[in-house]
């Protein structure tokens, strides 16, 4: 799962970066190889986040208390030309990037990309990922491979127009190797293998600058499609998304979010789900009040429809340093195979409904932000109806079912980051739940403690980069074979980083994953592969 994480992390964050370098330039003399080392550095992060229900920390869009910083902009000596000349760049781009490394498991891993662009008329890119382990030598079949091809464009057809597009592909291979079964003498290498292959195509239209009337938009139409090998079964889907914006004056917006999806599966019967949502919102500030408000309207075909009152009110008593919030929110997560495959690729292809689980939240808390140290504390009570939880199935122990049950939460969380020297940052997050489920008797492989702390270190100019990353999670409780309910190892992992950069586009790296040797079995029968390590280099050009 970690793996997947990561790999999503990189893919929403670098064809972001090849756009603003390309055709919004406005900055100057910015080394774009720092922005490929910032994104590299933060896809390695592995966060631990509870998976039921999905934690959502308030970021508002509009920052009212702004820092300001100065920043030393140097700009390039004047020069003259012909005026039939067409003027250089503001700075040069790099192009395209490959990080390849190698694990002591047999794993490589090759991230690479490339783009190209024309100022202020389109950027186009591809990034390509491969890799794959295998820990057959202490556990049969524990193996793995993923391939990734994605193709992203952007073309502006004028200033405050643009069309863009993206076509992502995904390429799993996965085992069922649980370790509880004794599984090679029960099952060959051949019947053990799945495959989850799938690609989604995306088309939309969006201003990059505001409107005559200030107005913003997007909106946008996807297609995917996933098949699962050997069990003879797809998974298809459309969604329609849409945001609109308008701009009254500097402090007030309305703003209505909308988005429709419907899901095909086919497997041993065909079934299908339907899910809109509509939020309409006004977002505004009162001196030291900002104050958001709007109705979160959900229609789902599965009946759990719902309407609930959106509100966030935050109030700054004493500007960025300490800031007091509090809110109600509703959302929606439809348990579609292709989504919740993401999280567990062993899920039973024997799907009786598809359904939607739709939460509601109470919560409050406080934040704020010193020049040294930020910091958010939350709290409040969640109602999920229609939770899913993911079991083993009774019959093959290997794949798990997906059932479902209503669900309280209270819970608290807190994040802390804090900059010890320039070059040397330390911090952490901790999430506290305490379940009450209506019918069953445990929040199946749910963890109800996580915690995470991290420190971070450069030196000589940032040529050297150093980090590491604690994990702490307590166990989960699931239905072991034998038909007994037992409770997990608990998740506790230590990973360790350094990249050095030999030249101005060539560095080299090394990492030391899961040095405490943790078994976690994040699904029962299903452990982490234990220590790991590997070392590679990164090339800009």
């Amino acid at each position: 799962m970690s793996k997947f994480i990561k790999y999503i992390l990189f893919v929403a964050t670098f064809p972001l970066v090849a756009q603003q370098d390309s055709t919004r330039l406005q900055i100057n003399q910015v080394e774009v190889i720092k922005y490929f080392e910032a994104n590299l550095e933060d896809a390695r992060k592995i966060v631990v986040k509870s998976v039921i229900p999905r934690q959502k920390e308030f970021k508002p869009i509009y920052q009212y208390d702004i820092s300001i910083v100065p920043v030393e902009l140097k700009y390039p000596d004047p020069e003259v030309k012909p005026l039939a000349m067409n003027p250089d760049g503001p700075f040069l781009v790099n192009k395209g990037f490959i990080r390849a490394g190698y694990g002591l498991l047999k794993n490589p891993e090759i991230l690479a990309g490339y783009h190209f662009a024309k100022k202020d008329r389109y950027d186009v890119g591809i990034q390509i990922n491969y890799e794959s382990l295998n820990n057959t030598n202490k556990n049969p079949y524990q193996r793995y491979r993923n391939t990734c091809i994605d193709l992203y464009g952007n073309l502006l057809v004028k200033e405050n127009m643009k069309v863009y597009g993206k076509v992502e592909t995904d390429y799993r291979n996965r085992y069922f190797y649980h370790t509880d079964l004794g599984i090679d003498t029960l099952y060959n290498e051949v019947q053990s293998e799945r495959s989850l292959n799938g690609y989604s195509i995306t088309a939309g239209i969006a201003n990059p600058e505001p409107t005559k009337y200030k107005f913003n938009y997007d909106l946008s139409l996807a297609l995917r499609n996933m098949s699962i090998t050997k069990q003879a079964a797809r998974d298809n889907g459309i969604s329609l998304n849409g945001k609109i914006e308008k701009h009254f004056n500097k402090g007030t917006v309305l703003a209505i979010n909308g988005r429709y999806d419907y899901t095909a599966f086919n497997g041993s019967r065909e079934i299908s789900l339907s899910t809109a949502s509509l939020l309409p919102l006004v977002k505004t500030k009162i001196k030291n009040v900002i104050i958001h408000g709007g109705v979160s309207m959900i229609y789902s075909s599965d009946g759990n429809s719902a309407i609930f009152p959106e509100v966030m009110v935050s109030y700054g008593l004493a500007g960025q340093k300490l800031q007091v919030f509090a809110g109600v929110h509703q959302d929606v997560y439809s348990n579609t195979f292709t989504n919740v495959s993401q999280r567990n690729p062993y899920l039973n292809t024997k799907i009786d409904s598809l359904q939607n689980s739709v939460f509601q939240e109470f919560y409050g808390g406080i934040k704020g932000k010193f020049s040294f140290l930020t910091y958010q504390v939350k709290g409040g009570y969640k109602n999920v109806n229609n939770q899913m939880y993911l079991l083993n199935n009774r019959t093959d122990l290997r794949v798990f079912d997906m059932i479902y049950d209503d669900l309280g939460i209270v819970f608290v969380s807190g994040n802390l980051d804090f900059t010890f020297a320039e070059n040397i940052h330390f911090g952490g997050w901790l999430t506290q739940n305490i379940f009450n489920t209506d019918l069953q008797p445990k929040a199946w492989h749910v963890q109800n403690l996580e915690a995470n702390a991290y420190a971070t270190a450069d030196f000589f100019n940032q040529k050297l980069k150093l980090k590491a990353e604690l994990f702490f999670g307590n166990g989960v409780d699931f239905i072991n074979k034998d038909s007994i309910i037992t409770k997990s190892n608990v998740l506790f992992d230590l990973n360790i980083g350094a990249e050095y950069s030999l030249f101005n586009k060539l560095s080299i790296f090394a990492r030391g994953i899961n040095l405490l040797n943790n078994r976690f079995e994040r699904w029962y029968g299903y452990p982490s592969v234990g220590i790991n390590a590997m070392a590679g280099l990164k090339v800009v050009f």
